[in-house]
């Protein structure tokens, strides 16, 4: 998550972004996808010299031929002169100079047709969410609030928040204020994505950080389907669980997120994000597949992702389900240490290594574990 400053210039309008709550999330797979959604609010004045505000929300959607990021930006502005931009064919280009970046954002003029707003997303409710994974304490405050009302009755709110946590499950802090972005489109339910980090300690003491992405809707109270990455590994399966959110008001404003009661459906849900550079490293989901064996240095699996493997005596920095990983030269590999070899870590307390390559049950700083002969045993760093 990064908040950003900048400023708007060209023929239709200038201005600012003079609100701290300006934050760009970028997700960043292991196979070289990118998947980014920026959210900034603009106060300045259009070619008549009408002052204003421009609400965007800018999507990452490809790259053109150059390999510039490519965005469709959902705007929203009170500016009568801009009003169409709500519904043009927009799209944005990305040109990245000494670390800064500007965005062109360029009108199809021939499309004449009137593009549609969003359509909003509802949560599933057709599971019994009845697992309680968190409790978040929200106070409504942090960076503010602010509205951009358009045609049409679009409107975009940002309501500024700060939250924590101290129950049993986990006690922590978050790290900066954030916001909770609103979209009011006629005929539709008002839509929320608040995104947030926190940092603390599991019930074990484990230091950690938990993202949250809640989106979801606020008709008759709020039901949201979130998104969590963390970089506990005891709580890695949460990722692949189906989620749900809710909101309680009887001890101040809190946010409950909850599961199924029932990990055979935790396995179905889609792949989540394996990397996010932007929040904390997302590790192994488990339960855990078998693992086959590889014939190089190292995993099979990262060999298949286009990454080669390290050179010699390299150190594991990172763990997941396709193997142990390092980074030589800026860029990941593969980090191998021969045939049914693992960490030393693990039998530096007294376990073994594991034969073979078998099921993964429990992931943590020392390395992946399996069991053999009913015991603990390191899993094979070529598996």
């Amino acid at each position: 998550m990064i908040f950003f400053q900048g400023s708007a210039t060209g023929q239709y309008f200038n201005g600012d972004i003079t609100a701290r709550d300006c934050t760009n999330v970028i997700k960043t797979y292991k196979d070289g996808r990118v998947e980014f959604k920026a959210r900034y609010t603009l106060s300045g004045r259009d070619s008549n010299n009408s002052r204003g505000n421009i609400f965007i929300e800018d999507n990452l959607i490809g790259y053109d031929e150059k390999q510039r990021k490519v965005t469709k930006p959902i705007i929203i502005t009170d500016i009568n002169n801009l009003s169409f931009l709500q519904t043009a064919d927009i799209r944005g280009i990305i040109d990245e100079t000494n670390g800064n970046k500007v965005v062109h954002y360029m009108w199809n003029e021939s499309n004449k047709s009137s593009l549609p707003y969003p359509v909003a997303q509802r949560p599933d409710q057709t599971k019994n969410y009845n697992k309680e994974l968190f409790v978040f304490d929200i106070s409504v405050g942090g960076t503010g609030f602010s509205s951009v009302r358009g045609k049409d009755s679009a409107v975009a709110t940002s309501i500024g928040f700060t939250c924590s946590a101290n129950y049993k499950q986990f006690k922590g802090k978050g790290l900066d204020n954030f916001v909770d972005t609103r979209f009011d489109f006629r005929g539709q339910p008002q839509t929320l994505s608040a995104r947030y980090i926190l940092e603390g300690t599991d019930d074990e003491g484990r230091k950690c950080r938990v993202y949250i992405e809640n989106n979801g809707i606020d008709v008759n109270g709020i039901n949201t389907e979130p998104i969590i990455i963390t970089d506990n590994p005891k709580w890695a399966w949460i990722e692949r669980a189906p989620l749900h959110g809710t909101s309680t008001m009887t001890q101040g404003f809190q946010i409950r997120l909850w599961t199924v009661n029932d990990p055979s459906l935790w396995e179905k849900q889609p792949e989540p994000i394996t990397t996010t550079r932007t929040t904390t490293r997302t590790t192994t989901r488990n339960p855990y597949p078998t693992q086959p064996p590889v014939t190089g240095q190292c995993s099979s699996r990262i060999i298949a992702l286009g990454y080669k493997c390290c050179s010699v005596g390299c150190q594991v920095s990172y763990t997941d389900n396709d193997g142990d990983w390092s980074f030589e030269n800026g860029q990941w590999c593969g980090c191998g240490m021969g045939k049914n070899s693992c960490p030393s870590s693990i039998t530096n307390q007294g376990y073994p290594c594991c034969s073979s390559c078998s099921t993964v049950y429990y992931v943590d700083n020392d390395g992946k574990w399996g069991v053999e002969n009913n015991d603990w045993c390191g899993i094979p760093t070529n598996c």
